[in-house]
């Protein structure tokens, strides 16, 4: 998914985008009779954003809130799914953020453009305009998965309500306790709302045979995370070598899943090749590395914590998984605040 769209349909809008792009980098769609250098020209904006919906983490409208609020309303699905919109008018005065504001990432972009271009944030989810923190905002900030939705909005409704919510972290994320598989609740209360947040701080590496089917890699995949006690969800990026770029199977698996795809060069995988522990002259005679999986798993990640499964093997699959080790600073800013 790229990162940023912003769609004009005048003059002064094409201005404003030009202006927030010298910060932040977007792809600028603009009425065809107001193109300029580096914008991308369109006739229907309903069309142009049907094809780009889904494209773009955040969608920036230089136009009136009611054009934006006609020509989005039929894409519009889950907070879990929808792209971030942000609608500003074209004298740069507001921004207002108006789909996924905390999850998707909309409230925070707004602020950060407002700040920019001198404009005033208007931002009206219940939480934030009372200095309280929602579930989904949590999620968005420790870059984790909902479990769901239902549960997501009871803590959240709680929250607002003034009642007390405990957060319980493990340790990949905040705090020195094991990264646990259950806990004990102590409490005289008889039904107790709950929901998780899943981090996604898993590096999977890969390695196939060529024309290895999705299936056949999906399928032991799913077998690994099972006897890991692991979420999907919890897939940071899937990475492999840079001869798999355009294996099928493998792409194929990527977007099944919803999750990005790197590949390494031959020289960034040889500076890790020492820790390829079941070395194949196979391999290394084809491409030139003893191994895939594990070498990419690491490159992929942040460079701290372990590897969960090494190397795995089945149906012409090597599977790799790096947990990441993430530390809470999102906790201790809020707690600095206070």
């Amino acid at each position: 998914m790229n990162s940023q769209a912003i769609f004009c349909v005048t003059s002064k809008g094409v201005e404003l985008a030009l202006k927030i792009n010298e910060k932040f980098e977007s792809d600028i769609f603009v009425l065809e009779k107001f193109v300029v250098h580096k914008t991308i020209s369109f006739n229907s904006l309903k069309e142009i954003v049907r094809e780009n919906f889904l494209e773009y983490r955040y969608l920036v409208f230089i136009m009136a809130t009611g054009i934006v609020t006609r020509v989005i309303a039929e894409h519009i699905q889950t907070k879990d799914i929808d792209p971030a919109i942000i609608s500003i008018d074209e004298t740069g005065t507001f921004v207002i953020p108006l789909l996924s504001g905390h999850l998707g990432g909309a409230n925070e972009k707004s602020k950060d453009i407002a700040d920019f271009i001198k404009a005033i944030p208007v931002i009206t989810t219940a939480t934030d305009i009372s200095g309280k923190i929602a579930v989904d905002s949590l999620a968005q900030n420790l870059n984790c998965k909902l479990k769901d939705l239902e549960s997501t909005k009871n803590i959240t409704s709680m929250i607002l309500q003034g009642k007390k919510v405990e957060i319980k972290l493990p340790q990949n994320i905040s705090l020195d306790n094991k990264n646990s598989e259950g806990f004990i609740l102590v409490t005289n209360k008889e039904n107790i709302e709950y929901t998780q947040i899943i981090p996604q701080n898993i590096c999977v590496g890969i390695g196939c045979k060529k024309d290895t089917s999705s299936e056949n890699i999906l399928d032991f995949l799913k077998e690994l995370f099972q006897q890991q006690n692991l979420s999907l969800k919890s897939i940071k990026v899937i990475a492999s070598a840079w001869v798999k770029m355009n294996e099928h199977g493998l792409l194929e698996s990527a977007k099944i899943l919803g999750k990005q795809i790197v590949f390494y060069e031959k020289a960034d995988i040889l500076e890790f090749e020492d820790m390829v522990e079941e070395k194949s002259d196979f391999v290394k005679e084809t491409i030139g590395v003893y191994g895939v999986s594990e070498p990419c798993a690491f490159l992929a990640s942040n460079r701290k914590g372990k590897f969960l499964i090494k190397k795995a093997k089945k149906n012409a699959v090597t599977i790799s998984l790096f947990e990441e080790k993430k530390k809470k600073k999102y906790f201790e800013e809020r707690r600095e605040n206070e």
